[in-house]
């Protein structure tokens, strides 16, 4: 399990802290990213087994990260969860469209979250 990579793609420090003390305490090893553009570089450069992506961020949105990871061969096979407080009517169809693996509202329940985690690491042979 150690060698589990999720990156946290996050700008609010408190749900950073709760995602990363939550992935932690599975054994999940934890990469940060405040913006989109910097979660692109770090997903590139890491290759990390997981992404948790807020769509609400400063310098590129995580709707806009998303599509470029997707279209990028180095990390289009990288499952993405979309951990997001906008609750626009239809904005998990606009996640999963964009490339999304899966939809989490804010707040997030830590155990449907875990569970989601769980399933997305197991189909992507993790």
């Amino acid at each position: 399990m150690l060698s589990v990579l999720i990156l946290i793609v996050e700008d609010d420090s408190k749900t950073v802290k709760l995602l990363r003390d939550m992935l932690q305490a599975q054994s999940y090893r934890v990469i940060e990213a405040t913006d989109g553009r910097e979660a692109i570089e770090l997903a590139t450069g890491q290759k990390p087994d997981l992404i948790t992506m807020d769509f609400q961020l400063p310098v590129m949105n995580g709707l806009d990260a998303t599509r470029a990871l997707k279209a990028n061969p180095v990390t289009k096979n990288i499952p993405i969860i979309a951990i997001t407080a906008s609750a626009m009517k239809g904005q998990d169809q606009i996640a999963l469209e964009a490339g999304c693996d899966a939809y989490i509202s804010k707040p997030f329940n830590m155990d449907i979250l875990l569970e989601t985690i769980k399933k997305h690491l197991a189909g992507s042979g993790n």
